[in-house]
C-alpha cells in the first residue's frame, strides 16, 4: 500500500513542480494560451485527486 501512495505522491508533486514556473509566464505576449495551459493543468490535477480518493487510494487501513 505504501508504494502506491508513494507514487501517487510523486505524480502529484511533479504536476505542482510544472506549476511553479506559471508567475514568469505572466510576462509573455501569448497570455490566453498561458492561462487556459495553466487551467487545464489545474483541473487534471484535481479530476485525479478526485479520482484517487474515489478509489479509496488514499486510505491506509483496508
Amino acid at each position: 500500500k505504501f508504494f502506491l501512495v508513494a507514487i501517487t505522491f510523486l505524480l502529484f508533486d511533479l504536476e505542482i513542480a510544472l506549476l511553479l514556473p506559471l508567475p514568469w509566464a505572466l510576462q509573455t505576449t501569448n497570455l490566453p494560451l498561458m492561462v487556459m495551459s495553466s487551467l487545464l493543468l489545474i483541473i487534471i490535477l484535481a479530476l485525479s485527486l478526485a479520482y484517487e480518493w474515489l478509489q479509496k487510494g488514499l486510505d491506509w487501513a483496508e
